[in-house]
């Protein structure tokens, strides 16, 4: 129920940093979510493995809700832009698909991660 509560507030979050005004600063208004610790399946309690998945699965969601927020922000300044009968500024464009490439990334590396530490915890734990 967590995730569902965190993934609701990121959710409103973005919207409201798209209904705030300047599209320029909509972007920088999506906040990226914090990457979980890495945790040693070897060496981690089951209940440290439990927040750990959760932790990961959080991650995972909210990136998502970022992600949303950083393409909502960027088609709001597209609009924005033929709406004012001017081009696009190209840099928002790079900066959209740096942030949204470099996030996938993480999420990638934070699931690879905690499934390799559940791999572990399963070898040392369930014997």
């Amino acid at each position: 129920m967590r995730v569902r509560s965190a993934f609701a507030m990121a959710m409103m979050a973005s919207f409201l940093a798209l209904a705030s005004g300047s599209t320029g600063t909509a972007q920088e208004a999506c906040a990226e979510p914090q990457v979980p610790a890495p945790v040693d399946g070897a060496q981690a309690s089951e209940e440290q493995m439990r927040a750990a998945a959760a932790a990961a699965r959080e991650f995972i969601a909210l990136s998502d809700v970022y992600q949303v927020c950083l393409a909502n922000a960027f088609d709001a300044a597209r609009t924005q832009a033929a709406a004012d009968g001017k081009p696009l500024d190209p840099s928002l464009e790079i900066t959209f698909k740096t942030r949204t490439d470099a996030n996938d990334k993480v999420k990638q590396k934070v699931g690879i991660e905690i499934n390799i530490a559940i791999d572990a915890y399963k070898q040392t734990h369930l014997k």
